[in-house]
């Protein structure tokens, strides 16, 4: 994380928490569109029709959906899961329900630019690649998951490979079959290179940069799933991180268009961490020696420290 762990933010909602002002970092990715942070969003607990609702909000990030998963892994699928540089999502606690109105309010104070949460003309979080392997415990390799690509038929045989089939690519349904059959030792290079990629797919859809659409996932990081025993390579924490900047970007657009966010996307529970993580919350403040830092954010943490900032 960016900001000093000895000198946290005291909230004062609805106004802006107090904080320390830290030196920026280059955190956004390259090749991606970034807008300005000019805008000024309401506060989250407004009770007018610019901050978004539980009730109108459309969302996928699901930490419960890989919680109910990798919870049945054997010992054997966790050493897989391990081995291709995944082994944080294994700790996803069951979130069975994420604040959507403090996602929404956290994305709209998230400036693409400079590549940080802005309270206030000296009241940030610089956020960087870099902490969302230290929140979530994914990869952040050598190789820049955009750089990659995947032609038609490679992403035929890819899905195919994963029990995947119909004509949108973008949909997954089925695909927990792959990750549930039986594995051992016994198994052979093609049933865990299927594991491995199925895997993936599935934390990518409803964890690392879920869509808006229930059982779909983006198609462009496909390309690094060509070679399964290289996941660990790719630079996962980048790729993860430039859809919370387009999720920002759309939450942006639609304040300004509509004067609230309808939906988000992007994996807005880093965010949540990020944000929880950084300020003065006396007691209910997680030991910061613990990682991937969401081990430590259980369901009832979120629900009083999302309390305590109000």
């Amino acid at each position: 994380m960016v900001v000093e762990r000895d000198e946290k933010w005291a909230p004062e909602f609805p106004s802006a928490p107090r904080g320390r002002l830290v030196e920026p970092s280059s955190s956004a990715p390259s090749g991606r569109s970034r807008g300005g942070g000019s805008f000024t969003p309401s506060s989250p607990n407004s009770s007018d029709e610019e901050a978004a609702s539980v009730s109108n909000i459309t969302n996928q990030c699901s930490p419960k959906s890989v919680f109910s998963l990798v919870s049945k892994f054997s010992a054997f699928k966790k050493e897989i899961v391990r081995e291709i540089g995944f082994g944080g999502i294994l700790d996803t606690p069951c979130i069975s329900k994420l604040n959507f109105r403090l996602s929404a309010w956290l994305l709209s104070k998230l400036d693409c630019e400079e590549s940080c949460l802005v309270f206030g003309p000296s009241r940030r979080i610089y956020v960087h690649e870099d902490d969302v392997g230290i929140v979530l415990g994914i990869p952040s390799g050598d190789i820049d998951i955009t750089t990659t690509s995947v032609t038609e038929e490679q992403l035929d045989l890819i899905r195919s490979s994963i029990g995947l089939a119909g004509s949108d690519p973008r949909s997954i349904k089925g695909i927990e079959y792959v990750l549930e059959k039986h594995l051992d030792h016994q198994s052979s290079s093609q049933e865990i290179d299927g594991f491995k990629v199925a895997f993936v797919v599935f934390v990518i859809a409803h964890l690392l940069a879920p869509s808006v659409k229930h059982d779909q996932v983006y198609l462009d990081f496909w390309g690094a799933l060509k070679n399964p025993s290289s996941l660990d390579r790719y630079n996962w924490c980048r790729y993860v991180y430039a859809h919370v900047l387009d999720a920002a970007q759309r939450v942006h657009a639609k304040i300004i268009a509509k004067g609230r966010a309808t939906s988000i996307s992007g994996c807005h529970y880093f965010l949540q961490i990020m944000f929880l993580d950084n300020v003065d919350l006396n007691r209910l403040n997680k030991p910061h020696k613990v990682v991937p830092r969401l081990k430590v954010f259980e369901q009832e943490s979120l629900r009083m420290m999302a309390v305590m900032w109000k």
